[in-house]
């Protein structure tokens, strides 16, 4: 009988050992969700990495293969560093979990010249839902840039440098996560000396032979600029508005597909933003249908009505 006990608690531990064992994610095998959030190593809060910490050598057995990788998340969470020709390694850094509601990965993007850390949010059921960088390396000696997590899950991105007079400067960005799927600004905090610049349109140049390509203003630092995109049901737009007494910003340039006539929406996978663009005659109305807090300040939203600047006329020459 003690014999049989034995051989149970044998094949008990073997069991419970296999179960525990992690899969490798180097390989091109698929894996479930439940494998990949279990490669990473549950980290203590807080947690602090700098630059110099992202820039430093990880071992093989953190490597994460791009192919289990984009099995759970988006391109655009690598590309909007990297671009789509470029394939970093991956390394899982560690994981935080929120009692039974969401789930933070950290993982590492490297190539020879860039490394990047960031932060990748799953809700409780698993699913990806957003991601942000955390740190990323630094070749300014001059400066120092610093990623941490607080115990309340408060992510905080500072940068800090010395100028030739001898002070020292620093700005601090603070986000928390939020149950509609994003990680919302809270707080901004620098001593830089804030010096006001023309906004740089980055699409002015592009064709506008579309009827509803052009600028639609208020003034310099509140527009919206369309121009031609890929076919005719599609628009290619930057959006520029700084309002209230606080000044509060926003910015985003993307593509938009008409979904009537009349009326274009911008929304991509992974990202939790909706945004419409109406024209009607000579003015466009933004709505931000489904939250865009990744690219505008907390008191504030896309919205209002634009109107579009006259083109100048073009004056022909006479034979």
């Amino acid at each position: 009988m003690q014999k049989l006990i034995g051989i149970c608690l044998v094949l008990l531990v073997c069991f419970v050992a296999c179960k525990s064992k992690k899969k490798d994610l180097s390989g091109e095998e698929p894996v479930t969700v439940e494998d990949f959030i279990g490669f990473f190593q549950e980290v203590s809060l807080p947690y602090n990495i700098a630059d110099t910490q992202i820039s430093k050598k990880l071992p093989d057995s953190l490597l994460i293969s791009q192919k289990v990788f984009k099995q759970f998340v988006p391109d655009t969470v690598i590309t909007n560093d990297y671009g789509k020709k470029s394939f970093p390694k991956l390394y899982a850094l560690g994981k935080i979990t929120d009692n039974d509601k969401e789930t933070y990965v950290l993982v590492k993007a490297a190539t020879a010249e860039k490394q990047v850390g960031y932060i990748l949010c799953f809700d409780k059921d698993n699913i990806f839902k957003a991601a942000m960088p955390l740190v990323r390396n630094n070749p300014d000696r001059n400066k120092s840039i610093t990623g941490s997590i607080d115990k309340k899950l408060t992510i905080t991105t500072s940068e800090k440098h010395k100028v030739p007079d001898g002070q020292n400067l620093y700005k601090l960005n603070a986000y928390v996560y939020n149950n509609v799927g994003v990680f919302t600004l809270i707080k901004i905090e620098s001593n830089e000396v804030v010096v006001p610049k023309e906004v740089y349109n980055p699409i002015d140049t592009f064709a506008r032979k579309h009827k509803l390509s052009g600028d639609y203003i208020v003034n310099k630092k509140n527009f919206v600029s369309v121009r031609d995109g890929r076919d005719e049901k599609r628009l290619l737009f930057f959006i520029h508005f700084e309002i209230g007494k606080d000044g509060c910003t926003g910015e985003l340039k993307g593509e938009a597909v008409l979904v009537k006539p009349n009326i274009a929406q911008f929304r991509q996978v992974g990202d939790p933003c909706i945004l419409q663009l109406s024209f009607s005659g000579n003015k466009v109305t933004l709505n931000e249908v489904q939250a865009c807090g990744n690219y505008r300040g907390i008191k504030c939203a896309f919205e209002g009505v634009f109107l579009k600047k006259k083109e100048p006329v073009a004056i022909k020459k006479k034979a």
